[in-house]
């Protein structure tokens, strides 16, 4: 049953309004009688709350008159229909309630038959109007994955410094994004599998998506701080506070928050890496390099860890190793007794899977600091680092897939490592040749992977278009990625939305049945994924330009 229509009677003499009220059957007719009042100003604060979808108004009233009235009512209800009763054939009166934006004009007396005729022209108008709003809304929804890649894009461009303070306020603002602080810093977050080796894709995959679901309904009612997926899965967190003190407190929140969610995942371990804070939008890029270049150090700890450095000159004390693991250390090893998982071999397969080429240049670096300048003075200790990096690059190599012919034409001369272990310069730049190298081939495979999954997915879509519960989260879920990432790779492959690929599916095959059939459009609807015939009415009409039965008569016509 269609919800009533609700309607509000302003009339100052007592007898009329009584005989209104009596001479309709409000709810026979689906009207329901909201309310009533003797003039405009006891009327006006009943109207606001009750927002009733027709008002019945008398011109002529005491303190506060209809026309008046339905001025300050349209501000406040610009979509309320408003009825203006008048004993007085004036056309001034007329003109003037025309100009407010009145629908109606009616000059008293009126029978209970005309005012209900009125009544039900302008109800229809009312539905039509609130069912418009329904699919516009539902519209909004469906491509909701529009607005989130246009906000990741926008976050994106802030952080990397590629917007002016102008710009990213005009933009924030139509996205829904509130840009503006004192504070800014920005927060790096990633999970690996504790032992790369056993993990399965798929039940990682679930899991990486089960996790950032869970972020996002933690940060989801924080207005202090924005969230995007990088490539490589690497979550960035923009906070932003009006006080210094704030902004630590609320990403010590976070971090907080981020370790209790993960307690339940025992085979997973986590990296946080916290910027510098600065005080200007334009310089929110360096806080970002500077949390990414602590944070390719994660690949050098063998289970959680937080990077963080509240303040200058506290560089070491902040920082924290989540379960008390230390980080891989050789200065203080007997080069004799290494053992081969201590050193290079973890780093660069940790790396190798999940690194980028422009964490290259700190990891190296980093990762040599670490281990100290002293013990690299050791041409033995060179030449195993070096070597294990190689053992490491061929196990991943193999991973992939690559025979052990192609792995020997790809390195060329880094095939021999040992050649380059003459200094603590040429050991590093081996390593990042190396890494250079096969992040390269990752990603052209990666390339060649996220086609064959797009593949999949419109295959998918194909057999499965009927279904009216079809997702970007269940297309996604079938093809094993996160929904965010997919949403990313199906518009960088395709050049165009998951939602609109899927409405173009549906719309060639609707139109389709269109000609070749008889079929109802109710019909033709609900065998391309549309429950709601209203709702189908309203995406056909908005993506071809004319509605359902007209595409019809047009094509038959032709």
């Amino acid at each position: 049953m269609s919800e009533a229509i609700k309607v509000f009677l302003v009339e100052d003499e007592y007898a009329i309004r009584e005989g209104i009220k009596k001479s309709v059957d409000w709810e026979k007719n689906g009207f329901e009688l909201v309310g009533e009042a003797g003039d405009g100003e006891v009327a006006f604060p009943k109207i606001v709350k009750s927002k009733p979808d027709i008002l019945i108004t008398d011109i002529r009233m005491p303190f506060m008159d209809g026309l008046e009235l339905s001025k300050l009512v349209k501000k406040e209800l610009p979509d309320i229909k408003i009825v203006v009763l008048s004993g007085y054939d004036d056309f001034n009166y007329a003109k003037e309630a025309i100009s407010i934006g009145v629908e109606e004009y009616i000059l008293k007396p009126v029978s209970g038959d005309k005012l209900m005729e009125e009544l039900g022209r302008i109800a229809e108008l009312v539905k039509n109007k609130k069912q418009e709003m329904e699919l516009r809304s539902k519209y909004i929804h469906d491509r909701e994955e529009i607005r989130i890649l246009e906000q990741q894009k926008f976050l994106h461009d802030v952080i990397g410094g590629k917007m002016s303070m102008g710009e990213s306020l005009k933009l924030g603002k139509d996205l829904g994004i509130e840009i503006t602080a004192a504070y800014y810093a920005i927060v790096l977050m990633q999970v690996f599998p504790k032992n790369i080796q056993s993990i399965d894709a798929e039940e990682y995959s679930s899991a990486k998506e089960d996790m950032y679901i869970k972020l996002n309904d933690i940060y989801s009612d924080k207005n202090h701080v924005y969230l995007y997926e990088q490539v490589g899965d690497v979550l960035c967190f923009l906070e932003r506070a009006d006080d210094e003190k704030e902004i630590h407190a609320n990403i010590r929140a976070g971090i907080d928050d981020i370790k209790a969610m993960m307690e339940e995942y025992d085979d997973m371990m986590f990296f946080i890496s916290v910027g510098k804070v600065v005080d200007r939008i334009r310089d929110v890029n360096s806080s970002y390099t500077d949390a990414s270049k602590k944070f390719a150090e994660r690949y050098m700890y063998t289970d959680s860890f937080v990077f963080y450095e509240e303040t200058e000159g506290d560089k070491d004390g902040i920082r924290e190793n989540v379960n008390e693991d230390r980080k891989q250390t050789a200065s203080n090893l007997d080069i004799n007794s290494l053992d081969v998982s201590m050193l290079s071999k973890k780093t660069v397969y940790h790396f190798l899977r999940n690194g980028t080429l422009s964490e290259v240049e700190d990891l190296v670096n980093e990762y040599f600091e670490s281990m100290g300048s002293e013990a690299f003075e050791s041409m033995m200790l060179r030449q195993y680092v070096l070597m294990e990096s190689m053992l490491s690059a061929v196990a991943f190599l193999d991973d992939l897939g690559v025979n052990k012919e192609d792995i020997s034409d790809m390195l060329g001369d880094l095939k021999n490592p040992v050649l380059f272990a003459d200094s603590v310069d040429s050991a590093k730049q081996y390593i990042k040749d190396l890494l250079n190298c096969l992040i390269e081939h990752r990603n052209k495979v990666s390339d060649k992977k996220y086609v064959e999954i797009i593949d999949k997915a419109k295959d998918y879509i194909q057999e499965n278009y009927k279904e009216d519960d079809m997702s970007l989260q269940s297309v996604a879920s079938y093809v094993n990625v996160s929904s965010n990432h997919f949403s990313a790779i199906f518009r960088r492959e395709t050049g165009e939305t998951f939602i609109d690929y899927l409405t173009t599916v549906r719309m060639d095959k609707a139109k389709d049945l269109l000609v070749c059939t008889s079929m109802k459009t109710s019909d033709v609807g609900f065998e391309v994924g549309y429950r709601d015939p209203h709702y189908f009415s309203y995406i056909f009409k908005k993506t071809q330009g004319m509605s359902p039965k007209e595409f019809r008569r047009i094509k038959k016509e032709s």
